[in-house]
């Protein structure tokens, strides 16, 4: 299994696009360069609405250069007050809208959906030391809005404790579900 020579972002908005893209970094030393970021719209709620939309044809444009070079898509979206497996669902249908439609994500894909619940910044709290309730929001104390790369010391914390092997105390249910979700490209990070 060779290292992937990009990974595609998919995100709604630059504080999930920077606790991302510090994961690979610090975790797995990826750089900036090899991570194609696919730009979200700026506006409340804007955001789950271009991902689900773009869902589709990114998961179209992994296949295209997936036959040629190992290739990751990314996909994160809050799950909101939903579940995550109903954000899966959504995805998938979102698959069968498109026109002409895509085929839903395969078991052997190395397509990733992260989708925390409520928002990243529950994982953020998390990662800060608090006994979170996925039943709550934590986003007005962890929003870092306008400084999202204030979130870096707490994003280590995680991909130092990914990257070696570390077992997670008492981490949120789609904490747990997203890691999952990594371990099954993990061999494609990695040299």
């Amino acid at each position: 299994m060779s290292k992937a020579s990009q990974i595609i972002l998919l995100c709604e908005d630059r504080l999930q696009e920077a606790f991302a893209c510090r994961f690979l970094k610090q975790g797995w030393r990826i750089e900036s360069r090899d991570v194609r970021v696919v730009r979200y719209p700026h506006g409340s709620g804007a955001g789950e609405k271009h991902v689900r939309d773009r869902y589709a044809s990114e998961l179209k444009a992994y296949r295209a250069r997936s036959a040629k070079a190992t290739t990751i898509l990314i996909v994160v979206i809050d799950a909101d007050d939903k579940t995550v497996r109903a954000h899966y669902q959504e995805l998938d249908h979102a698959c069968s809208c498109a026109q002409p439609a895509v085929i839903v994500r395969q078991t052997g894909e190395a397509v990733v959906h992260v989708i925390p619940r409520w928002h990243i910044e529950t994982w953020l709290a998390y990662l800060d030391g608090i006994r979170v309730s996925e039943d709550l929001q934590y986003k007005p104390e962890y929003s870092f809005r306008g400084r999202e790369s204030d979130c870096h010391p707490l994003v280590d914390l995680l991909a130092d404790a990914c990257k070696g092997g570390q077992r997670l105390t008492d981490p949120p249910d789609s904490l747990v579900q997203a890691c999952r979700e990594f371990d099954r490209i993990r061999g494609l990070l990695q040299r």
